[in-house]
């Protein structure tokens, strides 16, 4: 990328990234409760 905008256009990129890396993160399913260790029960 080359131009006037190349700076701005660089941080949306990593901004959007850092977005959904948190989206897929908050999306994950817990099979093991972190804080216990002991499997969950389904629909929790």
């Amino acid at each position: 990328m080359v131009g006037k905008y190349e700076g701005e256009t660089k941080e949306y990129i990593q901004n959007q990234l850092e977005e959904d890396i948190a989206n897929d993160q908050i999306s994950l399913k817990e099979f093991i409760d972190p804080f216990t260790g002991k499997p969950v029960k389904p629909g929790k």
